[in-house]
């Protein structure tokens, strides 16, 4: 009986050695998961900075609103961020979610389309998540009320201010006393 050759290893190829970016990304419900706590988390922290940008103009402190401001425009450029990668995560789940659900394009849709263990809580997730969007757009129509009614008392403040400073108490043309060019008056005491 001929002796038996072992059999040859196979060589290992690129493909086998180097995984592909397929293989590297996380399933798309734990991205999922991972996007919509981190939007969660952003947009409670919008939330309470809108509240606080209330209270700053409540108060009149401008040097506070202007540091909530730059919080503020740091934080939507996180959550602008968030939303650059929810549409990666959109465009991966058209190509891997089999068989093709009607729409995916919303977080909840893809909640729905995620493994029956999970699925209740990323719904749970992306309903919290509608319901803060909802209460940080209240809040920010209110500050910008707030803002708008402020501003409208400081141009009072001033029109009334430039009235009483009106030498001939003259009217625009917007029915408001304005201050006219300042009346400049000499007298000669020489003669």
């Amino acid at each position: 009986m001929p002796p038996t050759l072992p059999t040859p290893t196979p060589i290992p190829t690129p493909s086998t050695l180097v995984p592909t970016s397929a293989s590297l990304q996380a399933p798309i419900h734990e991205e999922l998961g991972r996007l919509l706590s981190e939007f969660i988390s952003l947009h409670e922290k919008l939330l309470a900075l809108t509240t606080q940008h209330h209270e700053a103009i409540r108060q009149a402190d401008p040097v506070r609103c202007d540091r909530i401001m730059q919080i503020e425009r740091a934080t939507l450029a996180a959550i602008a961020e968030l939303e650059s990668r929810r549409q990666s995560l959109v465009k991966r789940a058209q190509t891997e979610i089999r068989p093709q659900p009607p729409s995916v394009a919303r977080l909840s849709d893809l909640a729905r389309c995620a493994p029956e263990a999970i699925r209740g809580s990323l719904l749970e997730m992306s309903e919290r998540l509608r319901t803060l969007v909802a209460r940080v757009q209240e809040e920010q129509n209110l500050v910008r009320v707030v803002s708008r009614v402020l501003l409208a008392h400081m141009e009072g403040l001033m029109r009334q201010v430039a009235s009483s400073l009106s030498h001939a108490g003259i009217y625009a043309k917007s029915g408001a006393v304005t201050a006219g060019a300042p009346i400049v008056t000499t007298l000669d005491i020489r003669h």
